[in-house]
């Protein structure tokens, strides 16, 4: 059995939501050992030279002495498919690298399939049930989904559907189609619309102008009713293709107590065992939205079961008795 450790992840200030650092997070809590950053206070244009230095001489080695890297350790890396190579700099001339890939979209598989023959990646877990179906059909890496997690104590539900204050929350990227349709309903009901002021027009986030801090995004969740959730495959498909996944929007959602109108990716629905999300009914959207405004406390029994679904579900601490089996049949150990 090879031991294998994490490695920490370190938080930035730019950074949003810490998705990749929860799943450090709750592998740590169950006794994963950390190997930190080698250079963390190091600027990014010095670490991109050493970078470049290191894998130079890494693929230098490693092409006329494949023999010489025997690693008797393993280390997962959290990345997406672009980062791969980066995020396990200095680390892969000592340790067997296990990816563990997010926004794994069509545009990276090329980059991505590189990274895999650079590395010698033999297991890598991702949060696409379609990209691990891929990677098992193309090559002979043993791939593993876990669904995509999130860590649940910060986010709210105190407040029933009736008593919050605003109406719709259309948070991220726009589903245009669909933003027509609440415009529509707007123009007649005078919605209170939770929209932040680093929305661009587009609703695509303005990455320059941060306007509110994580706590307050917390915060506007809980006092919404409606969250317009679609898998970025409706929203966004020049970059998602066809590649439908549960991103964390849904489980935030759920955690904060809200309505979720738009279309649950079938990850979600097998994962929990049934659909939580009000799907849009196109030949009538403007009038389903607006009956549900109408009866809104009608829906509260939805979003408390799915509350109580998502503090089961949603936790990255739920999928560890399974991250754990599959790492030692593939022949790991923890520390």
């Amino acid at each position: 059995m090879k031991k294998i450790y994490i490695k920490d992840r370190k938080r930035r200030k730019s950074e949003f939501q810490f998705f990749m650092h929860d799943f450090v997070d709750a592998c740590c809590e169950i006794g994963f050992e950390k190997k930190t950053d080698l250079f963390p206070s190091y600027s990014w244009h010095i670490r991109a030279v050493l970078r470049e230095i290191l894998f130079f001489l890494y693929r230098l080695v490693y092409c006329s002495l494949p023999h010489a890297f025997k690693r008797k350790e393993a280390l997962i890396v959290t990345a997406n498919g672009v980062t791969l190579l980066d995020n396990a700099f200095p680390y892969y001339g000592k340790y067997e690298i296990v990816p563990m890939l997010w926004d794994v979209w069509p545009s990276t598989w090329e980059r991505m399939y590189k990274s895999f023959y650079v590395l010698d990646v033999k297991t890598v877990f991702t949060t696409s049930h379609q990209v691990e179906d891929m990677i098992n059909r193309n090559t002979d890496i043993h791939a593993h989904w876990i669904p995509e997690g999130i860590n649940p104590k910060n986010y709210k539900n105190d407040l029933q559907l009736k008593e919050r204050k605003y109406d719709i929350f259309e948070m991220g990227r726009r589903f245009e189609k669909y933003h027509k349709i609440i415009e529509l309903v707007d123009e007649e009901n005078e919605l209170t619309m939770a929209s932040p002021s680093n929305l661009n027009k587009n609703g695509t986030l303005n990455e320059k102008k941060i306007a509110y801090t994580n706590d307050e995004l917390y915060d506007i969740m809980s006092k919404t009713k409606i969250m317009v959730c679609f898998p970025q495959c409706d929203t966004n498909p020049d970059r998602a293709g066809n590649i439908e996944t549960l991103t964390i929007r849904y489980w935030e959602a759920m955690l904060s107590g809200c309505i979720i109108i738009g279309r649950a990716p079938n990850e979600l629905i097998n994962l929990i065992g049934y659909n939580p999300v009000l799907e849009v009914d196109w030949e009538r959207a403007q009038g389903q939205l607006e009956e549900i405004f109408s009866c809104i406390e009608n829906f509260q029994p939805l979003v408390d079961k799915n509350y109580k679904i998502a503090q089961k579900y949603a936790p990255w601490k739920s999928r560890m008795t399974f991250f754990i089996q599959k790492l030692r049949e593939e022949g790991y150990e923890l520390v």
